[in-house]
C-alpha cells in the first residue's frame, strides 16, 4: 500500500469524525480506495453520493464548536498547503501530544502539543492517534510516527489531487496552440507569396 491509501484508511476512521475535506469529493479517492463498493459505502454513512463533497459531520458550526471545546473542527482540503509550516508541521503536530509539564496548567478538555502553533501549544483536539488503533492490510505497523506520516501524505495528495489532470490539459493545450500556429504560419506564408 501507497501511504496516501494507509492516510485515506486513517482519514476515513479517524480523522473525519471531527473533520471535513468540502474541497474534495468521495469519488476523487477512486484512486485510493480498494474497491467503488467501499466508497460508496462510505459515502452513503453520511447520506451522501460519489460527487457529493466530503462535508462536515456536524449539521451546524455551533454543534461542531459544543463538541469540541469551542473550537470548530477546520476543513482539511487544502491544509497542507495553507498551515504555516505545511506537510512537516502536520505530521509533526500528530505524533507530538505529550503529557502536560509541571507547571503548565489546562483548562478541562484542552491537550497539551508543543508543537502546536496555537493556543501556547495547548490544543482543543484530542491526540487523535494512538499506537495499534489502526490495522493496515498490507502489514504496516500503525505506530503513531507512522500514521502521521501517511495520513499527512494524504492530506497532500487530497490537496492537489487533480494535479494530472491539470498537467494533462496544460500539456494538450500547449501542443495544440503550437500546432494552430503552425497552421497560422504556413498559411501567412502561403497568402504572402500569392500576393
Amino acid at each position: 500500500m501507497r501511504p496516501e491509501e494507509r492516510g485515506l484508511m486513517i482519514f476515513q476512521q479517524v480523522c473525519s469524525s471531527c473533520h471535513s475535506m468540502e474541497r474534495a469529493h468521495y469519488g476523487d479517492m477512486i484512486g485510493l480506495q480498494p474497491s467503488v463498493t467501499a466508497l460508496q459505502h462510505w459515502a452513503q454513512q453520511r447520506h451522501a453520493g460519489l460527487e457529493s463533497p466530503i462535508a462536515s459531520p456536524y449539521p451546524s458550526v455551533a454543534v461542531g464548536k459544543a463538541n469540541n471545546g469551542g473550537d470548530y473542527p477546520p476543513d482539511l482540503s487544502h491544509i497542507a498547503r495553507t498551515i504555516r509550516g505545511g506537510p512537516d508541521y502536520i505530521r509533526q503536530m500528530l505524533a507530538g501530544y505529550r503529557p502536560t509539564p509541571p507547571g503548565v496548567t489546562l483548562a478541562p478538555n484542552t491537550y497539551y502539543n508543543p508543537i502546536a502553533l496555537t493556543h501556547h501549544h495547548k490544543f482543543k483536539m484530542r491526540p487523535p492517534l494512538h499506537e495499534g488503533m489502526i490495522t493496515f492490510p498490507d502489514g504496516t505497523q500503525a505506530t503513531i510516527p507512522q500514521m502521521a506520516s501517511d495520513v499527512t501524505a494524504f492530506l497532500q495528495w487530497a490537496d492537489d489531487s487533480h494535479r494530472r489532470t491539470r498537467q494533462f490539459i496544460g500539456t494538450a493545450v500547449l501542443l495544440y496552440l503550437a500546432l494552430l500556429g503552425g497552421v497560422l504560419l504556413a498559411l501567412w506564408r502561403l497568402l504572402k507569396r500569392t500576393a
